[in-house]
């Protein structure tokens, strides 16, 4: 009597050639570091990626926190329990597929499918036909298999379509085939192909009825031959009488995402021929439905990792951004003998518009504080720019009025859409205080008797060509305080929609610490995250000696 190997193990297959190990352990570790049991050396996979445990016979897999996810049958999973014929995924939903098995050695292909294509099987193995099934039955089972093998071999959209088309040409016989990808509300070409394997670029043969019909109805549209009475109308379109179409099939590809929301129109298989193809039996059209339904499940997981490729780029990109945000955003606070500086600024997104600047000058302090129109990437784009500007004209020494005036014609001759209030700003050692107000929020002065807004101000930069400004004086005496701030502040709500407002700001503006400010507006808004970036500025005069 032959032995049975009832034993459960994983099986996969690689460019080194086929693999299988055995959970001969309660536990079993998956991951890239050298230390696993499981070793799979893909940069998407982490160094300990997952564990399949082993409970009163039964097998768990369990994800490990990895960086981009473990998968059973296509979906993400953190844990999942396990049977025969699942398909396990790690790093991607198109990484290699290792195979669950448990019983006598069976087709890790065709385990691999996830149900979609097996249960075709029932198309074809009839109870009558149990046993022995007929040759036709066992020519499109082995059709069938073969297909599997060729889609699941695939990786890439480009791959997949490209298989799609191979096959179903070859089922029904018809002169070509195109794979359309939905795009918003539109169908674009994604591959044509010949019979003979050539590409073909979309031209105005297609019949973009046939391609309505099956969207419309949500299932498969064919016509065998146009010619006969079974049309359906189709042989009198304009582009099947002007293209002398006969054969033409149309199916939608559609993946159900959840239970909870209908199937999602990811693309369009379609084919045609000029010639008479055949009429394909029963079974060839159950065929060709489980090869779309298939590479649409395939379609949908490549996409999703096409979308996981962009998402963590971009990811890795705003995180580069944003360090290099932060350098140019970084400043080194000027020690003065005759002023102490504070500011604090924090975004609302990795990187914001928000910003200020503060030169030691050769008679003076300049300091700025702006606020771009704006969030995210085009504002802080937009920000550094501004600051670079405003550093290099203080450094010239030019009056702040010409400042103001620079900014706004660079603004509005860059044509880049956006504006900014700010406030450019210069303390000398005598207490005497010149700033312009371009549309910020008012300046705090902050004095014995209690804080006052200076309302002094000027037209926003990058909105009106033509704009004039004018700075205005004020003098401070030692122990008083200039306090800056952008409206992220001002304008924060809480949970009842109340503004935070400048009166708030007034009563808390006597703290010198401006973390405690800033924990003081955070705790208003809780749990509300902040929808604006903040920014605080505190000038404190002390006099020509330190204070």
């Amino acid at each position: 009597m032959a032995f049975v190997d009832n034993s459960p193990r994983l099986r996969y297959a690689d460019a080194s050639g086929e693999h299988t190990v055995t959970l001969d352990r309660d536990g079993l570790s998956i991951g890239r570091s050298p230390d696993q049991d499981l070793i799979l050396p893909d940069s998407f996979i982490s160094r300990r990626h997952a564990v399949i445990e082993r409970t009163n016979g039964s097998y768990v897999l369990v994800d490990l926190n990895s960086s981009h996810g473990t998968f059973l049958n296509g979906t993400r999973i953190t844990r999942g329990p396990l049977k025969p014929g699942d398909t396990l995924q790690f790093g991607s939903p198109t990484a290699v597929s290792v195979h669950f098995l448990l019983g006598p050695d069976e087709d890790p292909v065709r385990s691999s499918l996830a149900g979609g294509l097996l249960s075709a099987l029932s198309v074809f193995v009839t109870p009558s036909l149990a046993v022995r099934p007929a040759a036709r039955e066992m020519e499109q089972l082995s059709f069938l298999l073969n297909a599997a093998r060729q889609l699941n071999a695939g990786g890439e959209i480009t791959d997949i379509f490209h298989v799609l088309l191979q096959l179903s040409i070859q089922l029904t016989g018809v002169e070509r085939g195109f794979v359309f990808l939905r795009e918003g509300n539109e169908m674009h070409l994604a591959l044509g192909l010949r019979a003979d394997g050539t590409t073909v670029a979309e031209d105005s043969t297609i019949s973009r009825s046939a391609m309505r019909k099956a969207i419309e109805s949500e299932s498969k549209f064919s016509v065998s031959d146009t010619l006969g009475g079974n049309s359906g109308g189709a042989g009198a379109w304009a582009s099947v009488m002007a293209n002398s179409i006969r054969s033409i099939y149309c199916i939608p590809l559609r993946k159900r995402i959840s239970a909870d929301e209908p199937n999602r129109l990811l693309g369009l298989l379609y084919l045609d021929s000029q010639l008479d193809a055949g009429h394909l039996t029963e079974v060839d059209h159950e065929v060709l439905d489980t090869i779309a339904t298939e590479a649409a499940t395939l379609l949908q997981n490549a996409l999703l990792a096409e979308a996981e490729m962009k998402s963590r780029l971009a990811a890795e990109e705003l995180a580069v951004a944003a360090r290099i945000h932060a350098g140019l955003m970084a400043i080194d606070l000027p020690r003065l003998s005759y002023a102490h500086l504070q500011a604090r600024t924090v975004p609302c997104h990795a990187i914001g518009g928000d910003f200020y600047t503060a030169i030691a000058l050769d008679d003076c302090l300049g300091l700025a504080i702006a606020d771009v129109s704006g969030k995210g990437v085009p504002a802080a784009i937009v920000a550094a720019t501004l600051q670079g500007i405003i550093h290099a004209l203080m450094l010239t020494g030019k009056p702040l009025a010409d400042i103001a005036d620079i900014v706004n014609r660079f603004l509005l001759d860059r044509q880049v859409d956006k504006y900014a209030t700010m406030i450019l700003l210069k303390l000398f050692p005598d207490g005497l205080f010149e700033f312009v107000n371009c549309g910020h929020v008012a300046p705090v002065h902050v004095t014995a008797a209690g804080p006052r807004h200076i309302e002094d101000g000027n037209l926003i930069v990058g909105l009106i060509p033509g704009a004039t400004y004018e700075s205005v004086q004020y003098r401070l005496k030692p122990g008083e305080r200039i306090v800056l701030t952008t409206d992220g502040i001002t304008e924060a709500h809480n949970t009842d929609d109340v503004m935070f407002g400048e009166a708030s700001f007034d009563a808390i503006v006597h703290l010198e610490d401006l973390g405690q400010i800033l924990d003081h507006v955070a705790r208003f808004q809780a749990p509300n995250e902040a929808d604006d970036d903040w920014t605080v500025v505190d000038i404190r005069y002390t006099g020509s000696t330190p204070a």
